[in-house]
């Protein structure tokens, strides 16, 4: 018997081809895009991606970093966080091949699910698929910015993974091609989970694939798992060593921020019974993409704990599924296998096994929506084989929904241009965003307008009192303009929520002791040194409180221990300067004063100069 069409070698490789140019060509219009939103503070305010030969920080480092850490929980992702310091250095900084290695690699990954399609199901079905998830729209939430490179990286690794496995697993592999691609499936898992770690998922798609395998071929199930158990444990072992490796350099923080409002941290029963109404979110996005957004936040997609309208729906659409699939079981089983790796790739990201800080994202549905191409290319397969004379009236229902969808897509790309662009968009789509508003406050900030900047950021609070973030910005933003009555109880509920934030402590400290709350601000600095241990920041706070508590002699010892960590840096030497004339110490003043101006550039010299002035008036008289 001659082998069917769909095993042969060439229709994996032309419908990949096909896919993968029509991936590329949707994609191509995020070129010109600049860095948004996230790029910022993984990219271009990360230090570790601006020095690739620093590898050793690069691979230990956290991905968010700073303060980011501590909104949105402490990940680890050192294959994406690799590839960003090779890019950077790439183009000095410059977005642009930041966009082209996204452009690449999301034709690269189109064409393995068209791929992978043509050999699970048939060469209808995989070039359906491929072409479909390549006009996606949602996914331009993972393309046209610099951050879902992650879910790129991630969605590469675990496809070409189980597309080894495939070939690992057909009977007439030779052996040392057998060999090769054992070596080479767990390293790739590896790479995959360390460019995002929903790709944790990979042994249980691999395990689907070979029971598919087996079923295709005609063996048991049970021989499979026999002929590629130690590829399989390996790829476990490896996978498990990143999950050790990751609590190690996190500190045994394995927490993604804070949780979504709605949502019980402590029950999946909960939050399963929540996200149910949210699944019908998935449907509209994947297949009526009409309707997309940067932001799902609270006020826009709301947690539904009791039972209503949305929940019955959800279940009656869910059951329509598997009634669907099951029918189908024989005709079309790619139907079946599509929503299998959907449910298996959507689980991490679910919010049931465990709470994440958002009920839904596009860029969620990334590596599940292979799931999604697969059974509709299968659907459309079956269709096309069971009515030949129709087959015109199909190809173009096709066409005019990939036209549809790519244009959907290019519209969207540009949506991420830049921030001015997306905040804007991002209000006209979720009017109550309480990240819309906290984005433009925060531009209005940074243009001198502080009155649109205060009644944004503002909004943003009480549209999300929950989020800490915008309260902390604010808080800090009042403490730098020297307005530290209302930054006061601003920043006191956020470091009432959250105590390891040093630098938001820091502010309020500094707030306090400038509205004539000394002894407080002395406290909270004592539990920030128990907390996180003596620096240069907690020592000149601490210094300027103790100064208003009339302590100038505490003042000075403060300030000359931060002199005696940095002796080079001569505003240091300006301030302990100062702090030895409120003491009273003119020659300490002096001193201070001869050895920052020896320091100090020419254009300090204004600083200089007013100390001089500061000196020779000597206020209070020295002792």
């Amino acid at each position: 018997m001659k082998p069917a069409r769909w095993a042969s070698e060439s229709t994996p490789a032309r419908a990949a081809v096909v896919a993968g140019l029509t991936a590329l060509i949707v994609a191509l219009p995020s070129i010109v895009n600049g860095f948004v939103l996230d790029d910022g503070w993984i990219v271009a305010r990360h230090d570790v991606v601006h020095n690739l030969a620093d590898l050793r920080s690069l691979l230990t480092a956290p991905y968010w970093p700073g303060n980011a850490v501590l909104t949105h929980g402490a990940m680890w992702r050192p294959v994406t966080l690799f590839a960003f310091a090779v890019e950077w250095t790439i183009g000095g900084g410059a977005p642009l091949p930041f966009h082209a290695a996204n452009i690449v690699l999301y034709a690269v990954v189109a064409a393995l699910v068209a791929w992978l399609g043509t050999r699970l199901v048939n060469p209808t079905a995989g070039v359906l698929a491929g072409v479909l998830f390549a006009v996606q729209p949602a996914h331009v939430e993972v393309t046209a910015n610099v951050v879902g490179q992650g879910e790129l990286l991630a969605a590469a690794g675990y496809l070409a993974a189980v597309s080894l496995l495939w070939l690992r697993a057909d009977p007439a592999a030779t052996g040392r091609r057998r060999t090769a691609f054992g070596v080479l499936i767990p390293l790739v898992a590896l790479l995959a989970v360390g460019a995002k770690e929903h790709a944790i998922t990979l042994p249980g798609a691999m395990l689907v694939v070979l029971w598919w395998r087996a079923q295709r071929d005609g063996h048991p199930v049970r021989l499979a798992l026999r002929r590629e158990a130690v590829v399989l444990t390996a790829s476990v072992v490896l996978l498990a060593l990143y999950v050790v490796a990751r609590s190690a350099i996190l500190g045994g923080a394995t927490a993604a921020g804070s949780v979504a409002s709605g949502l019980d941290p402590h029950s999946q029963l909960q939050r399963a019974w929540v996200m149910l109404p949210v699944t019908l979110k998935w449907f509209q996005v994947l297949f009526v993409p009409l309707w997309l957004s940067a932001d799902y936040g609270p006020q826009h997609l709301v947690a539904q704990p009791g039972f209503g309208t949305s929940h019955l729906l959800a279940l009656a659409t869910w059951l329509l599924v598997a009634v669907s699939a099951w029918t189908l079981r024989r005709r079309a089983p790619g139907v079946g296998l599509g929503v299998i790796w959907f449910l298996l790739t959507i689980s991490v990201v679910a919010n049931v096994v465990a709470p994440l800080e958002i009920l839904f994202a596009e860029r969620l549905l990334f590596l599940p929506s292979v799931g999604w191409a697969i059974a509709l290319g299968a659907l459309g397969a079956l269709v096309i084989a069971e009515r030949p004379n129709d087959v015109r009236v199909m190809a173009g229902t096709v066409a005019v929904v990939a036209v549809l969808f790519a244009a959907r897509s290019a519209v969207r790309a540009r949506v991420w241009r830049s921030e001015d662009v997306l905040f804007a968009q991002m209000l006209r789509e979720a009017p109550q965003s309480f990240r819309g508003h906290w984005a433009r406050g925060a531009q209005a900030f940074a243009a001198g307008d502080s009155v649109t900047g205060d009644s944004e950021m503002r909004r943003a609070i009480a549209l999300n009192p929950d989020h800490p973030q915008p309260m902390d910005d604010l808080g800090r933003i009042y403490a730098a303009t020297r307005r530290y009555e209302p930054a006061v109880p601003m920043l006191a509920r956020v470091v009432e929520r959250d105590s390891s934030r040093l630098g938001t402590a820091l502010a309020l400290a500094l707030s306090l002791g400038r509205t004539g709350r000394p002894d407080e601000a002395i406290a909270l600095l004592d539990a920030m040194t128990r907390l996180h241990g003596e620096n240069q920041s907690l020592l000149v706070v601490r210094a300027d409180a103790l100064g208003v508590a009339g302590d100038y002699a505490g003042a000075l010892a403060a300030l000359e221990r931060v002199v005696a960590r940095e002796p080079t840096a001569w505003r240091h030497r300006v301030m302990a300067a100062d702090g030895a004339l409120a003491a009273g110490d003119c020659r300490a003043a002096a001193a201070q004063a001869d050895t920052a101006a020896a320091l100090a550039p020419a254009a300090a010299a204004p600083d200089l100069e007013r100390l001089a002035e500061r000196l020779a008036n000597r206020n209070p008289p020295c002792k």
